[in-house]
This record gives C-alpha cells, sequence and structure tokens, in this order.
C-alpha cells in the first residue's frame, strides 16, 4: 500500500507538469491571456476601489466650497514715451520681451498690486494690521495671471466664493494695473524732482564755496589775472617791453651824445651837430646870423670900420653868434640830461622786471594749490549744471506720462464655478480609482496565499492534483444541498467531478485504493462532503461502500446525514459494546455508513490502535470501497495515524482559501513512509470564476463542455 507513495517524488515540484502523456516545459513568454485574466480575476477589487474613488470625489464635489474665477483681458503698449528715471537719463522706445511680459506677470501678483486694488475697492477699511495682512494674502493668492500664447496680452483672473466679488476684484486688478506704470512714473518723476531740487541746492553752496575759495586763493598769493593770464605774468612782458625800448633809447641818447662831443672835439663850431641842426632856435638864430652878416657886409661896403651902424650891425652879428653858441651848449647838455634820463629808467626798469620775475616764481609755487581749487571748482560747477539741466528736464517731462497697457475686455459675472470641476473631477476619479484599484490588485494577488489552479496546487505541494470538485451552486443553481444533487443529477457535472476523483485515484493506486481516507489541512474545506459524494458516486456505479465518519471532534458525516440519534456507532464497535452483522448491515444496499454517536469523550486511542484495525479488516471483506473522513491534520493529532490505515489518502483542498503555507505543513505531518497521499482534490471550485485561472485544468473550458451534461 505504501509503495503507491513512492510515485509522487518529494521533487515533483521541480518537474515538467504532466499533461496526459506529454511533458510540457514552462515558458517565459509573456501571455497575454493570463494578464486579461488577471484583471478579469481582479475586476471586483478594481471596480470597488475605483467606484470608492469615483464616490468620495463626487461628494467632495457636490459638498466642497465653490470658486468663481472672473477673467480680464489686458494688452501691453509699445508706443514710443518719454519716460524720465530717477538715476538715468531719458528713456526712448521700450521694447516688448519676453522677459518683460513675465515682469508683468510679477506685477499683477504682487503684494503692492493687491495693496492698491484692496485700497480701491476699500477693502482695508475699519481692519486692523492683521486683519488686513489677511485680506491681502488672500487676495494675492486668489490673483492669477498668465500670457495668451505668445501675443501681449494678459489674462487675469481672480478666484472667489461671490461670481460678483470676483468679476469686480479682476477688473480693478485690471485698472490697477493698466495704470500701475503711469502712477509708477508719476511718483518716480515726483520723487526724482525731490531729490534733485534738494541735491541741487546743495551742489550750488558747493560750487559757490569752491569758487570763493579759488579767488581768495588767487587774491592771497597774487594769482590775479586778466584774459586767462596772470598779472605778473602781463607785468613781466610789459617791463621787458620797456626794458628793450629804455635800452634802445638810452643806447640812442648815448651815440647821440657821443657824436656831437665827437664833433666838437674835432674842432666844430657846433653848426653840424645833429640835434642843432634839427633845432629850430638854432635855424632862426642862423637866419638872423646871416642877415646879420648881410647887413654887416652891406655896411662895410659903404661905411669904415668905425661907423656907427657898421659898428652896431656887427655887435649884432657877434651877439646872434653867441647866442647860437649858447643854444647849441644848451643841446649838448639836453643831450646829456636825456643820456642820464635814459640809463636810469633802464635801471629803474630792469629792478622792476627782477621784482616781478621773483614774484612770478612765488606765483609759480603757488600755482600747485590753485591747479587744485580750480579743479575742485570746475567738478562742482559741472556736477551743478548737470542737475540743473536734469531737473530741467524732470520739469519738462512732468504730465508726459504714458500708460504701459490698455483693457481689452471686462471681466464678467461667471456663472459656473471653476472649483470644483466636476467633470474633470469625476474623470481624474477614474483614472485614479483605475490605477489604486489595479494596484490594490496586484497588492491583494501578491498577498494571496490561496491556491486556485492544478499547477498551484503542484508547486506548492509537490503532489498529485486529482480533480477539481465545482461549487454547487456554480454548476446546479436550483440544488441547495450536495448529497441532492448527486441523488438526482448523476449525470451532472457536479456527480461526474466525483468520477473523476475516483479514476485519478485508480490510476495512481492501480486500482488498489479499496480504503481512502478524505482529510484536509484545516477545518471547513469541504472534506465531509467530498468524502459523503464520492461515497455515494461509487455506490451509483454497483459497487458496495462504507462511509466510516472518523472526525470524532464534529462528527461531520453523521450531522450532514442525520445519523447522531442511531443508537450504536463508530465508538461502540470499536469498544466491543456492539457487534456488526455485516450480511444484516449490507443486505442489498450498496452505501453503509458507521456514524458517531453524539458523546462528550473522544476516545482517539480507539481508532488509532488494534481496534480501528481490525474493524478494517473485516471491513475490507466486504466492501469494495471504505470511505474515512478524517479530521483535518493540523488541529488534530491522530489525523496521520489514522490516515496510515488507509490505502489512499486524498487532502481537501479548499479553493482558494486554503493557505499553501497551511498546505505545507500539514504535508510534514503526513511522513511519506507512512501515509499513501496519492494528491489534492481542489474542492468547491466556482466554475462561474474558473475561466479567470488556469489553462490547463479542464474545469478551465466548463462554458464550452457544460451542455454536455444537459
Amino acid at each position: 500500500m505504501n509503495e503507491s507513495r513512492q510515485l509522487v517524488p518529494e521533487s515533483a515540484s521541480r518537474l515538467p507538469m504532466r499533461q496526459g502523456s506529454a511533458l510540457v516545459e514552462r515558458s517565459d513568454k509573456l501571455d497575454l491571456g493570463e494578464t486579461m485574466t488577471f484583471f478579469r480575476r481582479q475586476r471586483t477589487t478594481i471596480a470597488a476601489v475605483t467606484a470608492l474613488c469615483v464616490v468620495a470625489v463626487g461628494l467632495y464635489s457636490v459638498l466642497a466650497p465653490k470658486e468663481y474665477l472672473a477673467k480680464a483681458t489686458v494688452m501691453l503698449t509699445n508706443d514710443e514715451q518719454q519716460a524720465l528715471r530717477a538715476g538715468g537719463s531719458v528713456e526712448t522706445q521700450k521694447v516688448l520681451s519676453s522677459e518683460l511680459v513675465d515682469t508683468q506677470v510679477e506685477i499683477i501678483t504682487s503684494r503692492s498690486m493687491a495693496e492698491q486694488v484692496a485700497g480701491s475697492l476699500g477693502l482695508d477699511r475699519g481692519l486692523n494690521e492683521f486683519e488686513l495682512r489677511g485680506v491681502i494674502d488672500e487676495m494675492q493668492s486668489d490673483v492669477s495671471a498668465e500670457r495668451t500664447g505668445k501675443s501681449y496680452a494678459l489674462a487675469i483672473g481672480y478666484s472667489a466664493s461671490e461670481p460678483e466679488a470676483a468679476a469686480q476684484i479682476a477688473n480693478e486688478f485690471a485698472r490697477q494695473f493698466a495704470n500701475w506704470e503711469l502712477n509708477s512714473d508719476k511718483v518716480r518723476n515726483v520723487e526724482a524732482r525731490n531729490v534733485v531740487r534738494q541735491r541741487l541746492g546743495e551742489l550750488r553752496g558747493q560750487a559757490q564755496a569752491d569758487t570763493q575759495a579759488l579767488q581768495q586763493y588767487r587774491i592771497s598769493n597774487n594769482l590775479l589775472s586778466t584774459s586767462g593770464a596772470s598779472l605778473t605774468e602781463q607785468e613781466i612782458s610789459n617791463y621787458n617791453q620797456e626794458v628793450a625800448r629804455a635800452r634802445a633809447e638810452a643806447a640812442e641818447d648815448e651815440a647821440r651824445l657821443a657824436t656831437a662831443l665827437a664833433q666838437l672835439r674835432s674842432g666844430s663850431s657846433g653848426d653840424d651837430v645833429g640835434e642843432a641842426l634839427g633845432s629850430s632856435v638854432v635855424s632862426q638864430l642862423r637866419v638872423q646870423e646871416a642877415q646879420a652878416a648881410s647887413e654887416v657886409a652891406n655896411l662895410s661896403s659903404k661905411y669904415g670900420p668905425n661907423h656907427p651902424l657898421l659898428i652896431q650891425a656887427q655887435s649884432r652879428l657877434t651877439e646872434v653868434r653867441g647866442q647860437i653858441q649858447n643854444e647849441i651848449g644848451r643841446v649838448i647838455s639836453n643831450l646829456r640830461a636825456k643820456r642820464e634820463v635814459s640809463a636810469q629808467r633802464l635801471a629803474s626798469l630792469n629792478g622792476s622786471l627782477s621784482g616781478a620775475r621773483a614774484q612770478l616764481s612765488q606765483n609759480n609755487a603757488a600755482m600747485v594749490g590753485l591747479s587744485d581749487l580750480e579743479r575742485a571748482a570746475e567738478a562742482s560747477q559741472g556736477i551743478y549744471e548737470t542737475y540743473l539741466n536734469r531737473y530741467k528736464e524732470l520739469l519738462a517731462a512732468e504730465g508726459s506720462e504714458k500708460p504701459n497697457a490698455r483693457i481689452l475686455t471686462m471681466a464678467e459675472v461667471p456663472m459656473l464655478p471653476e472649483k470644483p470641476n466636476i467633470p474633470l473631477n469625476m474623470a481624474l476619479a477614474l483614472v485614479i480609482g483605475l490605477g489604486l484599484g489595479v494596484i490594490a490588485a496586484f497588492v491583494r494577488e501578491a498577498m494571496f496565499h490561496g491556491v486556485s489552479t492544478p499547477e498551484e496546487v503542484e508547486d506548492a505541494t509537490g503532489e498529485h492534483f486529482l480533480a477539481s470538485i465545482p461549487l454547487l451552486q456554480s454548476v446546479e443553481p436550483r440544488i441547495r444541498h450536495a448529497i441532492t444533487a448527486v441523488q438526482d443529477a448523476p449525470n451532472s457535472a457536479f456527480a461526474e467531478s466525483f468520477r473523476a476523483l475516483d479514476t485519478a485515484i485508480g490510476q495512481i493506486t492501480h486500482d488498489g485504493h479499496q480504503a481512502i481516507a478524505i482529510t484536509s489541512s484545516l477545518p471547513d474545506e469541504g472534506k465531509t462532503v467530498i468524502s459523503c459524494c464520492l461515497s455515494y458516486v461509487l455506490a451509483q456505479s454497483g459497487k458496495r461502500v462504507m462511509l466510516i465518519d472518523c472526525d470524532l471532534r464534529r462528527a461531520g458525516i453523521s450531522r450532514l446525514l442525520d445519523m447522531r440519534r442511531y443508537e450504536n456507532g463508530l465508538v461502540e464497535y470499536l469498544e466491543g459494546k456492539a457487534t456488526i452483522d455485516m450480511a444484516e448491515m449490507v443486505g442489498d444496499r450498496s452505501f453503509c455508513v458507521l456514524p458517531l454517536r453524539p458523546s462528550e469523550e473522544h476516545p482517539e486511542h480507539l481508532l488509532t490502535g488494534e481496534p480501528f484495525k481490525r474493524l478494517l479488516a473485516e471491513l475490507r471483506g466486504t466492501f469494495d470501497h471504505i470511505i474515512l473522513d478524517l479530521p483535518p491534520v493540523l488541529p488534530i493529532a491522530s489525523a496521520p495515524i489514522i490516515a496510515s490505515r488507509a490505502d489512499a489518502t486524498v487532502m481537501a483542498v479548499h479553493w482558494r482559501k486554503t493557505s499553501r503555507h497551511a498546505l505545507r505543513t500539514a504535508l510534514k505531518r503526513l511522513p511519506a513512509d507512512q501515509v499513501n497521499l496519492v494528491g489534492m482534490a481542489l474542492n468547491q471550485v466556482d466554475m462561474r470564476r474558473r475561466a479567470y485561472f488556469d489553462h490547463s485544468d479542464p474545469s478551465f473550458y466548463y462554458k464550452q463542455y457544460r451542455e454536455y451534461y444537459a
């Protein structure tokens, strides 16, 4: 009996799975069918999570506070303008670059703009500093601005809980922004004028002080000048000219005097002296001398030497000639005086020139400080003139400011709220719900430790898969009880599954399965129903079958078949309190049951000892099959011992409920050298969902062949 156990080696989980007579190797090929079956299998989870997300978002969308968005449109202008800045020159045409447009967006959403709008609408009235800060923060967070495509149009939006307030505030933002540059230019120009005017007064005083210091330095250092040259330099120039003239005159006077003296020393009477020749007095005296000489000559020719007229004429001639000599002497004396004057004048001029040159040396030493003062005065004057011109420009620019934007469209009162956006929220909820549903499905699949397919059973246990027992409601929804289904519908898929189970057991044991033990790893996995239905199906085939309830704790067979009222049961037979009359028990019946009577005692030693062995030996001679409904392996320690009494042991596995960990633990308690575990029976398989799993299971194709049982 135990030799057949070796047909299933422990390494079976590492071998290729058997399909008919061929070996089918596993493939790593991507199977889209598996993917689809996964989604079909987990569609309830995915649908539930998706529905939960949609409902949650739907409730939020309905109950959430409404926000209305109003939008006004402004356009940036590119007009040529003369916008004056406080620290620079006149700006000409302003170029509208992308950076400038982005800057305008920042201006719209700035805190300063929010403060101006709040003040314009009177929202700051009666508020303290903390409340006002909250209002400004809210306005700044609710306003938005974006560029319309690549144009110079800006859409200014404002979100509010009231549609009228949204439109009003959005329009006020548009108006304030349209006048932002104009007001800013006015404020900047006023500030610039005040700064320049204040600075202009300071620079005027500085320029005057520097000029006054320069003039005082000039005066104190005798650096007075006219026509760009100092007085000392002009004086030296004049002295040089005068000295040259005086030297020439002195030389001329010296020469004239020397010539006249030389003529006199040579015996001249002075008549040929140049100065005398040019003297009018000498000329007149020469005329008188000529007249006197002529008269003397006339008288000499007429009279004698002693004639009174002659003597008078000669006296007059002598007198005239004396006057001529005296006049020549005066001329020579005049030349000497003139030479002395010229020499003294030349000496005086040379002295003055030396003094002026000494003064010029002092002035040149003082010119170093003068240059510094002149530069300081020129710089102060230049700065003063620059600010003066700047102030005139600011005065001229007053009133010429132009706005940098104009309003294209005013915001209208919105009819529908922007938030929550119910269609968008529902679409996002659907997408997110599907995503979360898929994730939940993967998590659920990953955390699922049950078995669903024959392949999973064999992979988890290394044992043979025997048959799939369908869930009764999935194949015969009109029949409520499994025993009734086997009795009333012997040709149904439900009854056929037990025939398949018997066939699989017989193939593995080579029909050496007279005593069959049905157990499970844990309670409530359907072993009792399998035992009853398998027994009845075998009995229907004409075999004599004995069904024994070996589960002392639950007595599942006895309760299921309502046989606990009988006077004697298995325990009574094992204790010797009752005997079994095989002929009377069997009679013309092919299906017999050995139940358990209600009892508070659990004499498990009777089933694990010799009495139970003797009972089985006695029954073997009468019945073709003996079906033992054993207790579960994990909670009841006697289950493996009772299983060792059978020719073949079948472990019931609840479809998608029994943990593969529990299966492995239970198998460890069924030693292969003592218990002939022929395989696993997958119980309560929902044939309506079976198509969501393994293609290798015949039950996968139930929809294709279910009409065969009709």
